[in-house]
């Protein structure tokens, strides 16, 4: 069984996991779980009152899929994740992130070594330890290696990306099923034909 792990903090942007963590969930041999910096339960910015699976300290290093959801609470400080985060990105894991918890990857310099997107480099000026301004690439998800970054925007594009990398399915029902989402079941129907007959 592949395991996904989807690492939330406080005030969560709970629209930033759904696409993902939905697809995932309805393959058989993934399993989907959540972590925090402790256990107990995170509140998304919707009112969901969600419960985490485990916290830094029992999360183990043994994961296919680390996944870190943007909202309100990204501006901390701490070392153990930060140094987890690494230890993912040596070992080959893919990791993905999208919105504010793109901005802790680069105010811990996590993205000094890869092409990466966020949602404005403006607000990394006073990031220190963020040294790589040059693959600040303006789209929407960036894939590169095994981190995939998103804007806050780009929840649909995000789980595209994230599903491609890990070659869940076929590349091209992974696009479909993101452009039904995107465009809408009607436009959808125009251009390919309706897709539950």
């Amino acid at each position: 069984m592949k395991k996904a792990i989807f690492f939330l903090l406080e005030d969560y942007a709970d629209w930033e996991s759904a696409y993902l963590s939905s697809r995932l969930n309805i393959h058989e041999e993934w399993s989907v779980e959540t972590a925090s910096l402790e256990q107990g339960t995170c509140k998304s910015i919707g009112g969901f009152e969600t419960v985490i699976n485990y916290s830094l300290e029992t999360l183990t290093h043994h994961i296919d899929l680390f996944v870190l959801i943007g909202g309100n609470s990204w501006n901390i400080e701490n070392d153990q994740l930060k140094n987890l985060i690494s230890t993912y990105l040596d070992a080959g894991v893919t990791v993905g992130a999208i919105c504010g918890a793109v901005d802790f990857l680069a105010k811990n310099g996590l993205l000094n070594d890869f092409k990466h997107t966020g949602n404005s480099q403006s607000l990394w000026k006073e990031y220190r330890e963020y040294q790589n301004p040059e693959n600040f690439i303006t789209e929407q998800v960036v894939t590169d290696r095994n981190l995939i970054t998103a804007n806050g925007t780009a929840s649909i594009e995000f789980s595209e990306h994230v599903l491609k990398a890990l070659c869940i399915e076929n590349t091209q029902k992974i696009e479909r099923e993101h452009e039904l989402l995107k465009i809408g079941y009607y436009n959808y129907c125009c251009k390919y034909g309706d897709p539950f007959v």
